[in-house]
C-alpha cells in the first residue's frame, strides 16, 4: 500500500511538473519560475524512489533533502518577495534568516539526516511565508478576486502542507519506535497530502495561464 501511494504521488507530481514545463516553453517566465521548483522537486523524489529500490532505505541520502529544504526556503523567499512591499520583504528575509540559523545549528552534528527541528522549522517557514503574503494582500486589496491571483493558491498550498507536515513529524519518531505499521500508514497518508498540495499548485499554474491569455 505504501508503494502504491508513493507511485500515485510521483505520477501526480510528474503531471504537474510536465504541465509547468509545457507552459514555460509555450509562454515563457509568466509562472514566476515555479517550473524550477517543480522540476527539482520531481527529480529529487524520483531519485529517492530509485535509491529506495536499490538500497531498501534512503536514510543515508537524507542530506539531499536537507539541501532541498534550503533550496525551497530560498526559492519561496524570492518568489514571495517579488512585487511585495519593502516592509514585508524585510520580514520575510528576517524569518528566513532565523530559519537558516536554526538549520545550520541543527545540521552541525549530523548533516545526513533530516531531524525533527529542521522539519518543524521548515514547516513553520512555509506557514509564515503564506501568512505574510495573505496579510499583504489584505492590506493592499485590488479590484480582482483574490482567488484569481496565482500566489493565493501557492500560499494556500504551502499553508496546507506546512500544517499537515507538523502533524506528521511530531509523532513520527514515536511511531518509529513504538509502531512501525502506524508509521507506514502515516507516511502513506502524507503522500495523499502531497498530492493535494501539488494539485493546488496546478491551480496556480492554471491561473498563470489565464493571466497570459489576457496579456
Amino acid at each position: 500500500m505504501y508503494t502504491q501511494f508513493q507511485l500515485a504521488y510521483l505520477l501526480a507530481l510528474f503531471f504537474v511538473t510536465f504541465f509547468s514545463i509545457y507552459l514555460y516553453l509555450k509562454e515563457g517566465k509568466k509562472q514566476e519560475l515555479l517550473v524550477v521548483y517543480l522540476s527539482i522537486s520531481f527529480l529529487l523524489d524520483f531519485l529517492m524512489f530509485i535509491l529506495q529500490i536499490f538500497f531498501t532505505t534512503t536514510a543515508q541520502f537524507g542530506f539531499l533533502y536537507n539541501i532541498y529544504i534550503l533550496f525551497s526556503g530560498v526559492f519561496f523567499l524570492i518568489y514571495f518577495n517579488r512585487n511585495q512591499i519593502i516592509k514585508l520583504k524585510k520580514l520575510n528575509t528576517l524569518i528566513f534568516g532565523c530559519f537558516v540559523t536554526t538549520f545550520l545549528v541543527s545540521i552541525f552534528n549530523n548533516f545526513v539526516e533530516v531531524n525533527q527541528i529542521i522539519g518543524l522549522s521548515f514547516a513553520f517557514l512555509y506557514i509564515l511565508y503564506s501568512l505574510i503574503w495573505f496579510y499583504g494582500k489584505i492590506m493592499s486589496p485590488d479590484k480582482n478576486s483574490i482567488m484569481d491571483d496565482p500566489k493565493f493558491w501557492v500560499s494556500s498550498g504551502l499553508l496546507f502542507w506546512g500544517v499537515f507536515f507538523i502533524l506528521r513529524i511530531i509523532p513520527r519518531y514515536l511511531f518509529n519506535k513504538v509502531d512501525a505499521e502506524l508509521l507506514i500508514m502515516s507516511q502513506s497518508f502524507f503522500f495523499c497530502v502531497n498530492i493535494i498540495f501539488y494539485s493546488i499548485l496546478l491551480i496556480s499554474l492554471l491561473k498563470y495561464k489565464k493571466e497570459n491569455e489576457y496579456d
